[in-house]
């Protein structure tokens, strides 16, 4: 190697990127105190391409995370999908039965903005929350 050429390669190694953490955000699946709705909570988080989302039954159950498939391009749609692993269904998560279940979800490339979702199992209480991805 030359000097410039062994001076350019030291320099880029001694001097690291910036490099953000990857981050675990925690949405817990609850049954409201008085039995009468469900909901997430937090209903919504922002999240970056490498985070990770834990779905957390707390109490109620069964339920079904649902991505809403309407508002994806098809390439993030796919990434998405395939990042579900394990699925009920298309962009739907494992069914999580019991207090304790959990639905691991390692945000994929994904085009920025909002990616909603919702529980498939309990739509009627209008049980909703929202990915924003920055």
């Amino acid at each position: 190697m030359t000097g410039g050429i062994r001076f350019l390669c030291l320099a880029l190694i001694a001097s690291p990127l910036p490099a953000r953490a990857q981050q675990t955000h925690e949405i817990r699946l609850e049954r409201t105190g008085d039995g009468t709705g469900y909901r997430f909570r937090p209903a919504e988080i922002r999240v970056a391409q490498g985070d990770v989302v834990e779905f957390v039954v707390a109490s109620g159950g069964p339920y079904v995370i649902e991505f809403e498939a309407a508002d994806l391009r098809p390439g993030d749609r796919a990434a998405l999908d395939a990042a579900i692993g394990n699925p009920s269904g298309e962009l739907r998560s494992p069914v999580l039965r019991t207090p304790g279940s959990r639905f691991r979800l390692v945000i994929p490339p994904l085009s920025k903005g909002t990616y909603r979702f919702r529980a498939l199992t309990h739509l009627a209480y209008r049980m909703a929350g929202r990915l924003v991805l920055r």
